[in-house]
């Protein structure tokens, strides 16, 4: 490395931090004095255990920030710093998820350590160009003759699976994971009870489906944020994939209770509810995350199931 070069890449770094103070919590939302942030950055909020609690801007009130913490707000007081980050979320991936159940922010849940080189993904990411996506011409095997036969799903197609609870989205999510010619499954549970987690794992997807597989979890008990963010970090995570030339296959189960948590955000931050009470947001977000599904320029092999409750 030469010195231009050097004194290029010491100019980009940001050699001072910024700190604002924790104002007040109300319910869900923390609001801070500073630090300088945008909509969307990830901040650290220093608790007086020592402790730095991962939190996300999601507005502004006046001259103040509203922070929305990836965890409870049990451990928050008025005058914990807020240290800003200046980066938006990004979660590490590389061929060792494979396999592997991850929380929304696709940290492993079991003790696995990354030990190879692994790449870092923004969760909020643009949509591809609708010029450079490839038309859908190639039928994929979905290992379900019925809907082989008479519901085919073509290579970079987006479906949805609209059921009642309890008729059997899951089981054949975990068919379809079994049996697909895809050469790799990432799913996102969001807004499930931890039961039918384990139960989903064990009894509907299996061993066989598990071996190349990656699940995301974030089960109801979760903070609202945690839920969005699970279906993002899975969608990063298979855009990943796509452009290492994988054969990739998402599914979702369910798309609607990713609804209902930005409905409980958005509320929270002060949006006017509209129908069934779904703040204005919810509306434009859905198509942002599934605006990102599908091909893109040379990557024909990426396509997405979502489940949705019937309300």
């Amino acid at each position: 490395m030469n010195a231009d070069t050097l004194i290029e890449h010491l100019a980009d770094i940001d050699s001072y931090r910024r700190y604002g103070k924790i104002h007040r919590v109300v319910g869900l939302l923390i609001e801070s004095k500073g630090p300088s942030a945008s909509v969307g950055d990830v901040c650290l909020i220093h608790i007086k255990s020592g402790k730095k609690v991962l939190a996300e801007v999601v507005g502004f009130k006046g001259e103040n920030i509203l922070l929305m913490p990836f965890t409870s707000v049990a451990t928050i007081a008025p005058g914990c710093l807020v240290e800003a980050t200046g980066k938006p979320l990004e979660v590490k991936v590389n061929e060792e998820l494979i396999g592997q159940v991850c929380d929304s922010l696709g940290r492993p849940l079991s003790d696995m350590h990354f030990t190879k080189p692994f790449d870092r993904v923004t969760t909020n990411q643009s949509p591809p160009n609708p010029m450079t996506r490839p038309r859908i011409s190639e039928p994929i095997e979905l290992g379900v003759r019925s809907i082989n036969g008479l519901l085919t799903v073509g290579r970079g197609q987006r479906i949805g699976i609209f059921a009642g609870s309890g008729v059997g989205k899951s089981t054949l999510m975990g068919m379809v994971a079994r049996n697909t010619s895809a050469d790799l499954n990432v799913i996102a549970l969001i807004g499930e009870r931890g039961r039918e987690v384990r139960e989903f794992l064990e009894k509907d997807l299996g061993p066989e489906g598990m071996k190349r597989s990656i699940i995301i979890v974030a089960t109801s008990d979760q903070p609202a944020l945690m839920r969005i963010k699970g279906a993002f970090t899975a969608t990063s995570i298979a855009e990943y994939f796509r452009s290492k030339g994988k054969d990739v296959l998402l599914m979702m189960d369910s798309l609607t209770r990713v609804a209902m948590s930005q409905r409980e955000l958005g509320l929270a931050v002060g949006e006017p509810p509209t129908t069934k009470g779904y703040p204005p947001s919810v509306f434009a977000m859905l198509p942002e995350l599934l605006e990102r599904t599908g091909t893109d320029g040379p990557w024909n092999n990426y396509r997405s199931l979502y489940g949705s409750r019937r309300r």
